[in-house]
């Protein structure tokens, strides 16, 4: 799915590393795979964006800190879910 989002002609894709990644697969391997996805060529939508785990997981701090040096200068957002 990676992969193919990189070809849609949306104006942002969200990449998704809550509700899409069941919780025995939130490690670092799966955010590599996210961020090698978005520095792996060229996307058709202007807006590239990753929705990380919530703030009050225990998955949220890795999201952050793995995403932003690993491809901060790719990615246009980060989405927070369930800001209460």
């Amino acid at each position: 799915m990676l992969a193919k989002a990189r070809t849609l002609p949306a104006d942002e894709v969200v990449n998704d590393l809550e509700d899409a990644v069941p919780p025995a697969e939130k490690t670092d391997a799966t955010r590599w795979r996210v961020a090698e996805a978005i520095l792996a060529g060229e996307w058709s939508a202007t807006t590239i964006a990753v929705r990380v785990n919530g703030i009050g997981t225990r998955w949220f701090e890795d999201d952050v800190d793995h995403l932003v040096r690993n491809a901060g200068h790719a990615i246009d957002c980060l989405v927070l879910p369930k800001v209460t």
